[in-house]
């Protein structure tokens, strides 16, 4: 790994599997309120939709991600959110972050609050509600030419195909904001889905969470070379309460990125004994032993490793935050009042600057 994980963006251990607790969804009898926005998880005799207060601070990023990426582009964003639920992801792009359009994309099953909640968008022509698959909506993008700038796909599992896919439906110099849930995976536990989810080998170690975002950022940028675009991460954080991994990508350019960019990805290898982690260039897998860097239980004492090293991989190895545009959003955050978020956005800064050392 490369920067040092912040307790603040929750990179550290993992918390033991069967001590985890997750925050749990809470219903609105009548009317829930987020910042700036009211909106309704219940229409008629269908059942309440999920919805967690204390994630929070995932939309609050969100938002100041797009009202960034709008300044910098001068112009109002457009924003396709893939799996809106109740629309308050849509509401708030629209109200918070000056979205001139948000397509809210849900799959609905008997009555649903999303087009009521959306209905002043509506009527304003500044929204569209569909019912479809995610992934049918992104190749629809491509194929009409209807692009994005941020594509937000709050997914289960190990954030596919929406690493993959999403792609299609953003447009060059736009965001794509990807959300994982299976840490069993990232943290050894399901070595098939690893491999159908990340391509990749993954191992349970202290440092597992950061692995989990660097698996995801890699897969996405992977992901998005193997489309011919070139993609970076804008910043990542795992998020302890819903045990999510949160990553925010741009899409940098429509061409396939150069050689050198390949270097990002690579293998990590680990020492069991004494935890030590180095990289290893998955051309060198091989070589993982012996590329193992001076160490306090092996080398420094002349001793051999008391155990083959475990090699994880491949996952990004570069910089997991955009300094200065994470700079931005913070000075943002401050000037909303939103203390939350303005402390977190300064600990990806702090990780940004080891990260550059």
């Amino acid at each position: 790994m490369v920067a040092p994980a912040s307790a603040a963006a929750g990179r550290g251990a993992a918390l033991p599997l069967a001590g985890r607790r997750r925050s749990r969804s809470v219903a609105c009898a009548e009317e829930c309120r987020e910042r700036s926005v009211s909106f309704r998880l219940q229409q008629g005799g269908g059942s309440p939709l999920f919805y967690r207060p204390v994630s929070r601070i995932i939309r609050d990023l969100g938002v100041l991600a797009l009202a960034a990426h709008g300044r910098q582009h001068q112009r109002a964003p457009r924003v396709l959110d893939a799996m809106s639920g109740s629309g308050v992801r849509a509401l708030r792009y629209s109200h918070e972050a000056n979205a001139s359009f948000v397509h809210a994309n849900e799959r609905m099953f008997g009555e649903h609050p999303l087009r009521a909640n959306l209905e002043p968008l509506l009527s304003a022509g500044r929204a569209r509600v569909t019912a479809d698959d995610a992934v049918d909506v992104y190749m629809r993008s491509r194929l009409d030419g209807s692009l994005y700038d941020l594509v937000d796909a709050d997914a289960f599992g190990t954030g596919q195909p929406h690493a993959a896919e999403a792609w299609w439906a953003c447009r060059t110099g736009g965001l794509v904001y990807l959300c994982a849930t299976d840490s069993l995976t990232t943290s050894g536990s399901n070595p098939h889905q690893a491999a159908a989810g990340y391509a990749a080998v993954t191992h349970k170690f202290p440092g597992c969470n950061e692995a989990g975002l660097r698996l995801l950022v890699g897969t996405a940028a992977r992901e998005a070379a193997a489309r011919h675009l070139t993609a970076s991460p804008v910043f990542s954080f795992f998020h302890r309460p819903s045990s999510t991994f949160r990553v925010m990508m741009r899409l940098d350019a429509a061409k396939r990125p150069p050689a050198s960019a390949f270097a990002a990805l690579s293998h990590v290898a680990r020492c069991p004994s004494c935890g030590e982690v180095w990289r290893v260039p998955s051309t060198r897998l091989g070589d993982a032993a012996s590329l193992a860097p001076p160490c306090s239980c092996c080398s420094e004492r002349g001793e051999a490793p008391r155990e083959a090293p475990q090699v994880m991989g491949p996952m990004w190895v570069g910089p997991m935050h955009d300094a200065e545009f994470v700079a931005g959003m913070r000075g943002d955050a401050a000037a909303r009042g939103w203390s939350e978020p303005d402390r977190l956005l300064g600990s990806f800064l702090e990780e940004a600057e080891a990260e550059a050392k």
